[in-house]
């Protein structure tokens, strides 16, 4: 029934089309060099006709004109456009000219205009600018309507097919790499040339879609002339122009990016001299552009970006150079100028023009394939198809290149600054970025466990004291060694960065004088109280939680711990646990989940937990003798039991031997992809069963609900899963009813706020009933699914 019906529109608004063509073209000379004119007489509109003459149709016009002799009747053969605006008042009445011959006797000044626009010619053949883009039109609507009946459906991808693309990505990677190391200029190449044929189709795509929702607008233009200008297919026509206007709009703002916007707080040169005097000398070193504009952020990193500006599009923008504070805070000056000169490279080097425009592209792309995804014409123009190829291809010739890059910007680095310097500085980042993002910000954290102010608490003051009394130095740099240069970012491992240099790790020393302190004054300071107050506004909430939280159980682990384990309740038992586990009291953990699960022997949570015990803390390996037992007999505690079994071999120094528990984890993540974003949508194909919830719940889901004046009903109802069934999914669909005062988008956003605040989990998915073609249909056919009306 659907594809009948879109055969049925199709040809409401192809035929109006190709008659439109027909009329802007013709094998005749032109009239007025073929006939002896008199006139102009004065005519009115009476009524109009279609007629075929040989096989192809005839638009007459009949009327009466004005003569010397009086009103004689007079018929006039009009083109398509005339014939469909006779009926317009201003048409009713019109000039004439009688040209003596029977088979055209009359012709209108419209007529003799038309003709003579016809100025393009190849033999006889007449033709006019409208004619070629209509001619297109004709011919492409049958295309895209052939593609759109046989166009692919939208579904979700398996975890089979999540794997082998990324096994296909790195292998392809690879085999790029492996040629590039010999001709990096042809990886240059290959990547521009990709690029470039990106933008061609989708402008491509663009253009394509502009005449096709002109041709239609003017096809539902001629088709109201047939049928009266309150048709209703006239109608239809002019509202499905819109889709191929909206999908160009689509397009063309999917490719132009938000406009880009700068992290931190920026600084001036006056305001810190020495830093810019510095920053001054590495540029007249590295004989590159100055920085437009320097930030300085909170986070132990450092960037150099040319995406702002008039050009930021293309990677030219202003060269703009973002610090963090704790990066200033960790290095001395001298360490400092290995990493700009590493983040000048990419200026400097002028790699980066290019390696910009490139990541730029990459991310329209990414950003246009998740807008579109739903989109039938996505799907009737074989763009996802394409879109397919093009980001295996493009992702993996970008990644080569931006990694390439990121090497010759370290070579580039070491010969401003020296390699010593530079290999310092990788050494220094590899070490503290690593104490930095677990330890420091862990022991921040643990202050929540005893201190209620957030007020009393400033992170930021508290790193330079943390980098000059950072514990396990060689173990961290041990740990930064072993890790091996992978293709989950582009970003090589530090022991290829100082093998690619020709360099030995250099263990970090606490700086005597930081960079931050040498170079920013009396502005580290004031840095230091600004990101203090950001970061106390940010954490304010989850730092009471955390504070309240681990006061509840502390105060249950003192009353509870002391208690014979046999003697609790299990309600008492089960907070045991949970506080024992909060207080890192390990061995009573263990004891109040071993006489849970002697309680319960089905109990797969105390199972695990006396699993974990036995492996982590007592670090017995017969455990794992057994392990794909509880998998199999637990598959919901799968990544757990991995992640304890690659814990248990990388403490016993044996990595090789977690390799297998590091595919099955991996296997698992491309399972959860597939079943969240299974979840995060509504196809027209799903199915749905009964939620299965109890009474209470749903009485509480219309207590909610019946809050919220906007809503007028409510369906709750399980979609049926394929990945991941043992996590059901909930759907609750909305009707809304606004006042008449209300715009439908502040009564979206009303919805969504409220929705927000539900405090429902992510099992549930909110959506409005009348999003989904066919949705409310079938979810009325569900039993129990309508348990809410508004009164």
């Amino acid at each position: 029934m659907p594809q009948l019906l879109l055969t049925v529109i199709f040809i409401a608004i192809w035929l109006p089309a190709v008659v439109f063509t027909a009329g802007n073209q013709s094998t005749t000379p032109p009239i007025r060099e073929t006939y002896t004119l008199k006139g102009p007489f004065h005519w009115r509109y009476e009524k109009r006709d279609i007629v075929m003459f040989n096989s192809r149709p005839e638009f007459l016009l009949y009327g009466s004109a004005n003569t010397k002799n009086g009103p004689k009747p007079a018929i006039l053969r009009a083109g398509v456009l005339e014939w469909s605006l006779s009926g317009i008042r201003s048409n009713k009445k019109k000039r004439i000219y009688h040209t003596g011959r029977d088979e055209m006797p009359f012709v209108s000044e419209w007529g003799l205009e038309h003709d003579a626009g016809l100025t393009y010619r190849i033999g006889n053949f007449r033709f006019n600018g409208i004619f070629i883009f209509a001619l297109f039109f004709s011919l492409t609507l049958p295309i895209l309507f052939i593609l759109l009946l046989i166009s692919d459906k939208v579904s979700i991808e398996s975890p089979e097919i999540r794997k082998q693309r990324n096994l296909d990505f790195v292998s392809l990677v690879k085999s790029i790499e492996s040629r590039a190391g010999s001709d990096p200029k042809w990886l240059k190449r290959k990547t521009l040339i990709l690029a470039v044929l990106g933008y061609f189709v989708v402008v491509g795509s663009i253009f394509l879609m502009i005449p096709v929702g002109i041709g239609i607008l003017a096809s539902a233009f001629v088709l109201a002339g047939f049928t009266g200008s309150n048709a209703l297919g006239a109608k239809i026509a002019f509202l499905l122009a819109l889709i191929p206007i909206g999908f160009a709009w689509h397009l063309g703002k999917s490719l132009l990016m938000p406009g880009y916007r700068y992290s931190g707080i920026e600084l001036k040169r006056k305001e810190c001299p020495a830093l810019f005097a510095y920053l001054d000398k590495i540029r007249k070193k590295t004989k590159g552009p100055n920085f437009s504009r320097v930030f300085i952020d909170s986070n132990l990193n450092a960037s150099v970006s040319r995406n702002g500006g008039l050009l930021g599009f293309f990677g030219m923008g202003p060269v703009v150079l973002t610090l963090g504070l704790p990066l200033m805070q960790s290095l001395n000056h001298k360490q400092l100028a290995g990493v700009i000169g590493h983040e000048y490279g990419h200026v400097a080097a002028k790699d980066n023009a290019l390696g910009q425009w490139i990541y730029r592209i990459r991310n329209s792309w990414l950003v246009l394939g998740e807008r579109l995804r739903f989109d039938p014409l996505w799907y009737a123009l074989r763009l996802n198809r394409f879109y397919d190829w093009f980001i295996a291809a493009f992702s993996a010739h970008s990644f080569a290149l931006s990694r390439y890059c990121e090497y010759e910007a370290d070579a580039f680095s070491a010969r401003m600054v020296g390699k010593e310097a530079m290999a310092e500085s990788l050494s220094a980042i590899a070490v503290y970025g690593n104490q930095f993002d677990s330890v420091f910000w862990r022991k921040i954290w643990d202050k929540s466990h005893h201190e209620d102010d957030i007020q009393s608490v400033r992170p930021y003051a508290d790193v330079p004291q943390f980098f000059a009394s950072v514990e396990n130095v060689s173990e961290a740099a041990e740990f930064a060694l072993k890790e091996k240069t992978n293709y989950s970012a582009t970003h090589p491992a530090i022991s290829d960065r100082l093998a690619a240099l020709s360099a030995s790790f250099k263990a970090p020393q606490a700086p005597a004088e930081s960079a931050a302190t040498r170079l920013l004054g009396a502005m580290e300071a004031k840095l230091i109280c600004r990101f203090n107050d950001e970061w106390q506004v940010e954490a304010q909430e989850n730092w009471q939680v955390s504070h309240n939280e681990f006061r509840s159980w502390s105060e249950k682990y003192q009353e509870l711990r002391d208690k014979a384990i046999q003697d609790l309740n299990d309600v008492e038992l089960n907070e045991l646990i949970t506080a024992a586990n909060r207080l890192n009291d390990y061995a009573l953990f263990n004891s109040a989940n071993r006489e849970l699960l002697r309680r319960y022997p089905e109990n797969s949570s105390a199972a695990i937990n006396c699993f974990w015990y036995r492996l982590i803390i007592e670090k017995d390996e017969s455990q794992l003798v057994d392990i794909e037992k509880w998998m199999e007999k637990f598959p919901e505690y799968l990544p757990n039991l991995c992640r304890y079994a690659i814990e248990f071999y990388n403490d016993t120094g044996r990595e090789q031997e977690a390799e297998p528990f590091y595919e099955r984890l991996e296997n698992w993540e491309y399972l959860r992809n597939s079943a969240q974003e299974e979840r995060s949508l509504i196809l027209e194909s799903d199915e749905f069963i009964p939620h299965g919830l109890d009474p209470d719940i749903v009485a509480d889901f219309v207590g909610y609900f019946d809050r919220h004046p906007v809503i007028a009903k409510v369906y709750l109802v399980q979609k049926s899963v394929k990945y991941m069934p043992e996590y059901p999914c909930y759907v609750i669909a909305y009707r809304t009813q606004p006042k008449f005062w209300q715009t439908q988008a502040k009564v979206d956003e009303q919805v969504s706020s409220f929705i927000d605040n539900s405090g429902l989990s992510q099992d549930y998915m909110f959506i409005s009933a009348d999003s989904v073609k066919g949705l409310e249909s079938k979810l009325k056919k569900v039993e129990g699914s309508d348990v809410y009306r508004r009164k």
